[in-house]
């Protein structure tokens, strides 16, 4: 249900989209972000929740926005995000470390007059997997038996994104300053057997501060 609700929304986006083409601006920029990253784990077979740690980092990706003359548009936005969480091993904190190529569409607003104004964005994403540090915390823990298996589980996932702040907009260009969070919908870990061992439920979360230079390139 959560992915046929996904698709749904993809397809009203698309078609709100194409209703902006004829009287628009476009902009593209890049974007800055400090990440704060972690999962929700759950196991169903033994109910418990299972307690982790953030992780914090830096990333940049690069973003595209088409609005019409009410402000109201499309956002795309293309990011290397580094997601995952730490948990601690033997009184010793360890990070489990994924990369993944981000891609959210969303619909975006914009609140106000004159050269403030308040943003809001909403929209699905899609992410695949890059890499991730696994190889690195078996060599350091060969007898640790962690949740992640690059064999079994999701190297792709889906989730929505929720945005909000503010921009300020100069001649040809605007400054955002953004609030964002991600939840992805589907598990990261695909558990083929339920046991007390493995969480059933691993939805990644990712709480973002962003700062955004877009340039206003077109106007028709």
């Amino acid at each position: 249900m959560k992915l046929r609700s996904l698709i749904q929304l993809i397809v009203l986006l698309n078609l709100f989209g194409n209703t902006l083409y004829s009287k628009n601006t476009i902009s593209i920029g890049v974007v800055s972000s400090y990440n704060n990253s972690n999962i929700n784990f759950y196991n169903n077979f033994f109910p418990q929740n299972i307690r982790t740690n953030t992780i914090s980092n830096y990333n940049f990706s690069f973003l595209a926005e088409i609005k019409n003359s009410k402000n109201t548009g499309i956002r795309i936005e293309v990011s290397k995000l580094r997601r995952g969480w730490s948990e601690n091993l033997n009184s010793q904190l360890i990070s489990n470390e994924f990369e993944f190529l981000n891609l959210p569409i969303m619909m975006t607003t914009y609140f106000g007059e004159k050269n403030f104004k308040l943003n809001f964005s909403l929209g699905p994403y899609a992410e695949f997997q890059i890499k991730n540090n696994l190889n690195d915390l078996k060599s350091l823990f060969p007898n640790y038996e962690f949740f992640f298996n690059d064999k079994r589980d999701n190297s792709f996932g889906y989730g929505i994104k929720v945005s909000g702040g503010f921009s300020i907009d100069f001649n040809k260009s605007s400054i955002l300053f953004l609030v964002s969070y991600l939840y992805n919908f589907d598990n990261l870990i695909d558990v083929e057997q339920k046991t007390n061992l493995i969480p059933d439920i691993s939805n990644l979360r990712t709480l973002s501060f962003s700062l955004v230079y877009l340039f206003n390139f077109t106007k028709k």
